[in-house]
């Protein structure tokens, strides 16, 4: 399944349903919408690629009472990176939420409050 000749037995299996895990990123998206039942808050931000900018943006948004149900980060290059956020909504704090991870060093490029009015 993989040439690199480090990856062997069990540890390529493992690899490869991280793998797949990773390609069912808007499958797990799509749950996190529905299984909120109060709505979720999606962010896509660019942040600096420095070892603890996601850490950091998140511990400021727990601050604030939100929880955090999907990340998914990737870099750009050796000084941007780039991250999709998913938390649960809470009333009143989309604004606040955006305010705090500029505050961060992040640009907002997109945010979005969803709420789910029914469910089938």
């Amino acid at each position: 399944m993989f040439s690199n000749p480090s990856i062997q037995g069990d540890s390529s299996a493992s690899l490869g349903r991280v793998l797949s895990e990773v390609g069912n990123v808007f499958g797990h998206v799509y749950r996190s919408i529905l299984s909120s039942p109060s709505g979720v808050f999606i962010f896509f931000i660019a942040l600096p690629n420095k070892s603890g900018a996601l850490a950091r943006l998140a511990a400021a948004l727990a601050e604030l009472g939100l929880n955090l149900t999907l990340a998914y980060l990737y870099t750009i290059n050796e000084e941007l990176a780039m991250a999709l956020l998913i938390y649960e909504a809470k009333e009143g704090h989309f604004q606040k939420a955006i305010e705090e991870l500029r505050k961060g060093g992040a640009v907002v490029r997109e945010a979005y409050e969803v709420k789910v009015t029914e469910r089938h």
